[in-house]
């Protein structure tokens, strides 16, 4: 949401970087931004949309950012095994695909694989697993405040189900955009706009959950969006859209 001034020097970088994978898929999820990301994405990305690279999504529901829901659409709607999240201040670095793909077939699916390495601390929501293994933990905890600790969150309950972690430190996929903790928050609330304050209440909350093995977050399951798929007209229901959709293996 509303993180445009991001995007366009990340995303379109992001994608000619990745392009040679095949089976690659980007899904960009406008979470009701009011920055025109959407003349911006259909000026400059619609190309891509044409090659099968990227899916663009839009909800004009949500009046503030949530992390945990914008992150569970994207990846509840994403086709592939391996799904990881890119925020919108993040370059990937060459052939990232390829190399989480070289990953997974060498140390197997039940891993999670954080792609943070201080004090490069733009890139600690960077977070590659299994598809099945990210359902199965219901997602990132939708019962957060809008911002702050959903990924580690998402790491710890992983960890206790009996994933493995492993934390990737290559600098070529530590780049990132600076930005202020106040741009981290600005578009979530009118009320707490102070980003440590929200991290640390969802921090508290999820040593909680943890301590009394509430692992499974969204338990009556994700929100449900109306979303409007690559520009077209018609209004899809994001449950419907996800149940619908053919998830390809991927070797």
């Amino acid at each position: 949401m509303n993180r445009l001034f991001h995007l366009k020097h990340t995303i379109e970088k992001n994608i000619l970087d990745n392009s040679s994978y095949p089976n690659l898929e980007f899904v960009l999820i406008d979470y009701n931004s009011q920055d025109d990301l959407e003349g911006y994405v259909k000026k400059n990305l619609e190309k891509y949309i044409h090659k099968g690279i990227l899916n663009y999504y839009k909800t004009t529901e949500p009046q503030k950012f949530h992390m945990s829901k914008a992150k569970n659409l994207s990846h509840a709607l994403a086709k592939g095994d391996i799904v990881c999240n890119v925020d919108g201040d993040n370059f990937t670095g060459k052939d990232f695909a390829f190399y989480i793909n070289y990953l997974f077939n060498k140390h197997g699916k039940d891993i999670i694989y954080r792609f943070h390495k201080p004090p490069f601390w733009g890139t600690s929501g960077r977070i590659a697993l299994f598809k099945d293994n990210f359902m199965q933990l219901g997602g990132y905890d939708e019962e957060f405040l809008p911002a702050g600790h959903d990924d580690i969150d998402l790491v710890n309950r992983g960890l206790k189900i009996g994933l493995n972690y492993k934390q990737e430190q290559l600098e070529n996929f530590q780049r990132y955009l600076s930005n202020t903790t106040l741009e981290k928050s600005v578009n979530c609330t009118d009320e707490l706009n102070d980003y440590y304050k929200l991290e640390s209440a969802n921090r508290a909350r999820s040593d909680e959950n943890v301590k009394h093995g509430k692992l499974f977050a969204n338990a009556a399951g994700m929100e449900n969006f109306v979303v409007f798929k690559n520009f077209n007209k018609e209004p899809l229901n994001s449950r419907d859209l996800i149940s619908d959709l053919q998830t390809p293996h991927v070797v």
